[in-house]
């Protein structure tokens, strides 16, 4: 169960990144670069919303979005739903995505709980289109952008249509770009209402006068400007885990297991390890390593990290390596041991999973 890091959060917002795939990038935009690897397994979503109830957390609304596209991989999503159905009872589910791949699982959204569904439409121009995106791909498929631009506003189109016949709140939040697609507001308002779409969220940079551009439309749409809710920050980055939200330990898993060639870095592909090094508290609290346990041999497939998990992690709550395959990342999120992607000191990534601030160095 994860505790500390949360224990001042009420009325969570918690949004689950369960999307490995992009499907698009703004011209110009670095934000759009992504990690794939910080997306969560549905089971590993499931495993911390579980961990936030069980901890007597109140989770106000769960949002499906990010780091891609919720609907590049719609059987992702929709597993991740159902393997949420017992926990999301009271909450307000919500997805965010492009639009393309909508429609034709609407019908299953609504089945999953789905209150709301924010579609990213920035113009229904296809002129415009091909200003503001380096690339699209509105299918499996990668296609011509001339071709894609088309394919774009066609797929938005048809999701707000068939997400509204089946009782689904559409939301659609808009980039305002000065000079390219402000001129353009009232169309996509105008268009998307008569969809079905019921609110238009405005969001833009520099020179942009966004509370001008909310008074010209609230005629058309209920206008607001966007503002990113306070949200949770899932555990476990590609990056660093140093300020994120973080799992913690437990009574029954009190010790982490780190990968690592040299104890010094965490440096190794979990399919690669040949041992764990175990970090946990020793009778004065203070996090060390306890002791070092050798892995499966390689092969075996699920019965390998069901072994892994029931020999090597029993008492852990997190593994820390640089990668890991789905499979080990399904099984320990079912043991409850959140797996941590990430290449950094080992000592200082243990000191902050065992509360954050360095105290003395502790023997090795």
């Amino acid at each position: 169960m994860y505790d500390g890091a949360y224990q001042h959060h009420v009325n969570l917002h918690v949004r689950l990144p369960v999307a490995a795939r992009s499907n698009h990038r703004l011209t110009g935009d670095s934000s759009e670069k992504f990690d794939p690897s910080y997306a969560m397994l549905p089971e590993e979503a499931a495993a911390w919303v579980r961990a936030l109830l069980e901890g007597r957390k109140k989770i106000q609304s769960i949002e499906l979005a990010g780091p891609g596209d919720v609907f590049t991989s719609a059987n992702v999503t929709l597993e991740c739903l159902e393997l949420l159905q017992s926990d999301i009872q009271g909450t307000e589910c919500s997805l965010t995505c492009l639009g393309t791949g909508v429609a034709e699982v609407a019908p299953d959204l609504a089945r999953l709980g789905v209150k709301t569904v924010t579609l990213l439409v920035n113009t229904v121009d296809v002129a415009t289109v091909r200003k503001l995106y380096d690339w699209i791909r509105p299918a499996k498929k990668t296609v011509p952008m001339d071709q894609a631009a088309g394919m774009l506003i066609e797929y938005q189109a048809e999701a707000v249509k068939a997400l509204t016949a089946v009782g689904i709140k559409v939301v659609i939040r808009t980039t305002v770009f000065a000079g390219v697609n402000d001129g353009e507001l009232a169309e996509i308002a105008e268009r998307m209402a008569e969809f079905g779409a019921s609110a238009l969220e405005l969001e833009g940079g520099e020179g942009v006068d966004l509370k001008k551009h909310v008074k010209e439309l609230a005629g058309v749409l209920s206008v607001t400007l966007y503002e990113a809710p306070s949200e949770l920050t899932p555990p476990g980055s590609p990056q660093t885990c140093k300020e994120i939200s973080l799992p913690a330990a437990t009574s029954e898993r009190p010790n982490v297991a780190v990968v690592s060639t040299n104890g010094m870095e965490v440096d190794v592909h979990l399919g690669l390890a040949l041992q764990v090094l175990i970090y946990g508290p020793r009778e004065d609290g203070l996090p060390c390593l306890l002791m070092t346990r050798k892995t499966p041999g390689a092969g075996g497939g699920k019965e390998r990290w069901k072994a892994f998990a029931k020999d090597c992690l029993y008492d852990c709550f997190a593994l820390l390596a640089t990668h890991a395959g789905d499979a080990p990342r399904k099984e320990f999120a079912q043991q409850g041991i959140r797996v941590i992607l990430t290449e950094d000191n080992v000592e200082g990534l243990v000191d902050v999973l065992f509360g954050g601030v360095k105290k003395k160095k502790c023997g090795m």
